[in-house]
């Protein structure tokens, strides 16, 4: 129930602003798309990463987070994906990003360098219109992939490191979005959602954890071959 509600506390103003965006400009009178195969769309995409805050089990356990504390910054993710469409309500997105994130909490931070290799199965949630104009399409998807990360812990107070974990782990991710088409060649997406990666040492530490929980908001340029 924490993660929940930690998930619902991070996404829900990204998802109403996605809803109202798709909602307003699906006002338009909806135009048949024909009988042509939707086309494959490669593109480039960057990710602001966040460590979310999974609570503290016992004393030996500290769990570091994103987005507050001197050691932390805004942390990016960039990458390159492919959009495979099986019809004309749903396709794969296959992606794969590079980036760093950091975290902290009490007297301990977190450095981690990542590269995530991702399959999402996507459905969109609204119909497609004619590629010459411009309209929004709202998307939900679910993940699979594996993760490469190195992650280093130090101690804030004299910046030694004290323990640092590396290796490939899997991960499973859940994500709703927003396609705003603006040619017939040139698309746009905004997303948000949530990663778990199941490491015990993805936070540089074993701390008995099955891994460790981010958010990924993201900007994708697609073109359409």
């Amino acid at each position: 129930m924490r993660i929940i509600k930690m998930i619902s506390k991070y996404t829900f103003l990204p998802i109403l602003a996605l809803l109202t965006l798709s909602s307003s400009a699906q006002k338009t009178p909806k135009v048949s798309v024909g009988s042509a195969k939707p086309p494959i769309k490669i593109g480039i995409v960057t990710y602001n990463l966040l460590d979310l805050y999974e609570g503290t089990k016992g004393s030996e356990d500290i769990d570091l987070y994103g987005g507050k504390g001197e050691y932390t910054k805004f942390d990016m993710a960039y990458g390159l994906l492919v959009e495979i469409p099986l019809n004309y309500k749903s396709s794969l997105d296959m992606e794969l990003n590079m980036g760093k994130m950091t975290s902290q909490k009490e007297n301990q931070y977190l450095k981690t360098e990542l590269s995530m290799f991702n399959v999402h199965y996507r459905r969109y949630l609204t119909k497609s219109q004619k590629s010459d104009k411009f309209y929004t399409r709202l998307y939900c998807q679910l993940g699979l992939g594996l993760t490469l990360y190195k992650a280093e812990r130090y101690f804030v107070k004299d910046n030694g490191l004290f323990s640092m974990r590396e290796g490939v782990c899997f991960n499973n991710s859940a994500t709703i979005g927003c396609m705003f088409n603006l040619s017939k060649k040139f698309q746009v997406s905004l997303s948000t959602g949530g990663m778990f990666n199941y490491a015990d040492g993805f936070d540089g530490y074993d701390n008995q954890k099955a891994g460790d929980l981010m958010l990924k908001s993201g900007l994708g340029l697609y073109f359409s071959l």
